[in-house]
């Protein structure tokens, strides 16, 4: 399950719900929220803005590899 939707359904909300206070369709947020469509900057700000949480919470990637200078 990805952070976006682990978030909204921890806060009780339907993919409805946050679609029609973002100003976007269902369909398109569902798209937002699988991975289908990229989210565009000021559609992810409204989106935690909905969520109560901050941009960074569901939007960075839970676990990143850092790579050592030296292994370029």
């Amino acid at each position: 399950m990805r952070q976006i939707e682990a978030v909204r359904k921890a806060k009780g909300y339907t993919q409805e719900y946050v679609a029609n206070n973002i100003g976007v369709a269902t369909s398109s947020y569902n798209q937002y929220e699988t991975g289908a469509r990229c989210i565009p900057a000021d559609v992810a700000e409204r989106i935690a803005s909905v969520l109560g949480v901050e941009t960074g919470e569901i939007f960075l990637p839970a676990k990143f590899t850092v790579r050592d200078h030296n292994d370029v």
